[in-house]
């Protein structure tokens, strides 16, 4: 896939990422997207927040203007204004996603489902006594670092340099901060819960469009929520936490595990290796087709993908087999190393690895 450009605007420009800023300090007026790691990171977003689905990131390509900047074809995806939303709305997601690991180091993304979301029974993210506002989108975590998030998507017109910060944003502003991340204390008899202050990214995509033309750009904003400092032991318990949950609904989108009366085990996976890998991984997954994760072996798979005009869109999709087992057994998890293996698939630091088809090897055999 190709590169992809949009302007770029961060408050405070204190909050602005080193690489990210020009010689003189400011933050850089662009921002630079390659379109595979918007796709791997919408793939891991499909996969823990709505399983099963069909493969929605396969189209980013073919509904974009050709050239080096990022806007959409005519007047940008879906027909009508609550189709318009929703695409933006999904995009949104898949680009804030892509933001904050791109460029902010991020690694994990839990995905925040409902009010008094528990990451372990020490953890839980929970809305402000007396706010009204919705959940923000995830809870996320690299070494020593936590933050919660909230993705916008926008396809109406506006120029942000008039009026102060767009509407979507103030929105996700008020998100973040009616929000309260806690950790449970025994106090005696009595068990008390007590938040700790995180970080925040609010996250907005305003999409550029070809007619009528209209400029696409990144807005990002660094709010707080309320609470006390972590200690640096509570930061690496809570970051575990946020691991383990990310990789949890990964694999769960992914059948690696399975949810029966409460309880979550392994399912049986078959172990892949990718052509081209110097490392000799081994990945476990599913086949990602745009019909949906299908239960095919990589024959099927194979003949299936030269049915379609474009047999990449047949892709594997998994997690780094050493990732999976470590989360299996009880043990600390830690960043992969972001990689492209080839010239087509592409493992990132939370050991998601999506490839066509065509490049993974069956070693030809299975494990439980």
């Amino acid at each position: 896939m190709s590169t992809r450009s949009q302007r770029f605007i961060i408050n405070p420009p204190s909050a602005c990422p080193l690489h990210l800023r020009s010689v003189l300090g400011r933050p850089m007026s662009n921002i630079a997207f390659d379109l595979d790691d918007v796709a791997r990171c919408a793939w891991n977003e499909i996969l823990q927040t709505a399983p099963r689905s069909t493969s929605l990131f396969a189209f980013l390509e073919d509904l974009l203007e050709p050239g080096p900047n990022l806007v959409w074809t005519e007047n940008g995806p879906g027909r009508g204004t609550e189709m318009r939303r929703s695409f933006s709305g999904l995009f949104g997601r898949f680009f804030a996603r892509a933001y904050l690991q791109m460029h902010h180091n991020f690694v994990w993304f839990a995905a925040i489902d409902g009010d008094n979301f528990h990451l372990s029974p020490s953890w839980r993210v929970r809305r402000k006594l007396g706010s009204q506002t919705e959940m923000p989108d995830w809870i996320c975590a690299r070494p020593g670092e936590l933050a919660i998030g909230e993705a916008k998507g926008s396809h109406q017109k506006g120029n942000v340099t008039r009026g102060g910060m767009p509407g979507p944003i103030k929105t996700a502003d008020g998100q973040i901060r009616g929000v309260r991340v806690e950790k449970r204390i025994r106090a005696g008899s009595r068990t008390i819960w007590r938040p700790k202050r995180v970080k925040g990214w609010a996250v907005m995509s305003r999409w550029g469009l070809a007619n009528p033309p209209r400029d696409p750009f990144l807005y990002a904003l660094d709010p707080e929520t309320d609470g006390e400092e972590f200690t640096p032991e509570e930061i690496d318990a809570l970051v575990q936490a946020v691991a383990r949950t990310s990789v949890e609904q990964t694999a769960l989108g992914l059948g690696l595990l399975t949810r029966s009366e409460g309880k979550i085990a392994p399912a049986p996976r078959r172990q892949v290796r990718v052509a081209d890998d110097e490392e000799k991984r081994l990945f476990v997954g599913a086949v990602i087709t745009p019909f949906g994760p299908l239960d095919l072996d990589f024959d099927q798979a194979r003949e299936l993908s030269g049915l379609l005009p474009d047999p990449d869109l047949v892709r594997f999709v998994g997690l780094d087999e050493g990732l999976f087992t470590e989360y299996l057994q009880q043990q600390p998890l830690l960043p992969r190393q972001r990689q492209k293996i080839g010239n087509f698939s592409l493992v990132g630091s939370d050991g998601l690895v999506v490839a066509p088809i065509k490049q993974i090897i069956d070693p030809g055999y299975q494990t439980n």
